[in-house]
């Protein structure tokens, strides 16, 4: 038999490392059948701007018996749009989904979509062992939902071959050295009792980061939620990641939690060559109140002494990550965090927006704070009791120029001047998105002397 595992990226640069997990459970599964060497695995990855039509040919004419898709809230749509014309082009396929998208909302994806044979929830590893030791036969007794069996992750088989790094030349790389998070942000599916925190080992992950780093990436991305969350562990790679990999010509991305950082990390990571580490920080809000209502907790105080001192550092590239709809926080709570954010001089800022995912404890009280969502993916917030529709269109008008303009190191010094002006960057944001919207200034561009032009004409009116 030949099974297909499908992936669609948000974008070509990205690569999809769960089709390379399954890749080795699938291969082990087989391997427990009577016949193995009749059975082939294979992977495909297209990303979410191709044509649907392609994607659906290109699969039909690979031939596979069975088809495994991954989906998460950037590809769903795209998936619950192919399934019926792979139904059509491969009637005795087994079409088997899985991943976060359809975890917790399996039934309601059974019923969107009838020509899906097998929804997999959970950890999707056991679950494709054991399909591929069975041959991905029907079981009438196991009905068209899967639970996936447990794994045992820190002695999980290394996902990449030696023959995906040309496939993978020019891409993010994604690594994974621990799975769960010790946090309960009440927004994530990370937080949920059944994702608890197990680690490699730091001899493991050297090891499988010098199988990684041998292949050529130019980033390396760990897909870790809380990186640091067992801080020696944390400064002992970062140590060795520097005296193994400072001339490499690769970067290495952390998801870090500020408040977990200390005066042993910072010297460590004071000795990373620039350019070594890109850390993306999730501040969120500044606001004890909400981050009690969200169950993150925390000690902002702590967090921004932690964040001052990397950018003092001046040696890790630093991306914070702010979100807009959280419970009890309208445009003052926001903006105020927002200025806080800036003031701490880190080289990227997202405003992002809240996101009510199926699964989430969140999602569950969204009534709880008045919170609507998207019906369908990626389930952003369309209004709040703190903000509504209005509110959230400017903000997101505000979101897109800090990313055109704060993030960008030849607009700070203008950016200083209007943030002046108005009496805080927030403010000055806040006005500038009206005067585009008035004006009819596209946000969304990139073009340096648009963007230039249009924020000389703000200041012109505004000074």
């Amino acid at each position: 038999m030949k099974l297909l595992l499908v992936g669609v990226n948000a974008r070509w640069t990205h690569s999809n490392l769960a089709l390379r997990c399954l890749r080795g459970a699938a291969e082990a599964g087989f391997s427990r059948s009577a016949d193995p060497a009749s059975h082939s695995v294979e992977l495909r990855e297209y990303e979410i701007n191709q044509g649907r039509l392609s994607i659906v040919r290109d699969i039909a004419a690979a031939a596979p018996d069975a088809v495994a898709i991954s989906v998460y809230i950037w590809n769903s749509s795209l998936v619950a749009s192919i399934l019926p014309d792979l139904r059509a082009l491969l009637p005795r396929a087994r079409l088997v989904v899985g991943g976060p998208e359809v975890s917790y909302r399996a039934e309601a994806w059974l019923e969107r979509c009838p020509d899906t044979d097998l929804v997999v929830t959970g950890p999707g590893e056991g679950a494709v062992e054991d399909l591929a030791a069975a041959g991905f036969g029907r079981d009438p007794g196991r009905g068209r939902v899967l639970a996936g069996r447990p794994v045992d992750f820190p002695r999980s088989p290394f996902p990449y071959r030696d023959t995906d790094w040309t496939g993978l030349a020019g891409r993010y790389l994604y690594y994974e050295s621990s799975r769960g998070c010790p946090f309960t942000c009440s927004y994530c599916l990370s937080s949920r009792s059944d994702q608890a925190q197990v680690f490699k080992d730091v001899a493991t992950v050297m090891d499988e980061l010098s199988a990684v780093v041998a292949g050529g990436p130019f980033l390396v991305k760990f897909v870790d939620r809380s990186f640091n969350a067992d801080p020696a562990r944390a400064r002992e790679l970062w140590r060795l990641i520097i005296l193994r990999w400072a001339d490499a010509g690769c970067r290495f991305h952390f998801e870090v939690h500020p408040g977990l950082l200390s005066g042993p990390d910072y010297a460590v990571l004071a000795n990373a060559p620039a350019g070594l580490f890109q850390f993306e920080l999730g501040v969120q809000t500044v606001h004890g109140a909400t981050r009690s209502i969200i169950r993150r907790g925390g000690d902002w105080e702590r967090e921004r002494t932690a964040i001052r001192a990397l950018a003092g550092l001046g040696t890790v590239h630093l991306h914070l990550d702010l979100i807009a709809g959280l419970p009890g926080e309208g445009m003052a709570e926001l903006g105020a965090s927002f200025d806080e954010a800036i003031a701490l001089g880190a080289d990227h800022l997202q405003l992002g927006f809240l996101k009510g995912l199926p699964g989430t404890e969140l999602r569950e009280r969204a009534a709880g704070f008045g919170a609507v969502f998207q019906a369908d993916p990626p389930y952003e917030v369309l209004r709040t009791d703190a903000l509504d529709s209005g509110e959230l269109s400017l903000l997101s008008g505000i979101a897109t120029l800090v990313d055109g303009l704060a993030n960008r190191p030849e607009f700070r010094e203008t950016l200083a001047r209007a943030y002046a002006t108005a009496g805080s960057p927030f403010a000055a944001f806040r006005s500038m998105a009206g005067f585009c919207a008035l004006t009819g200034f596209d946000t969304r561009t990139r073009d340096r002397a648009k963007l230039a032009a249009m924020l000389e004409s703000f200041l012109s009116g505004s000074e």
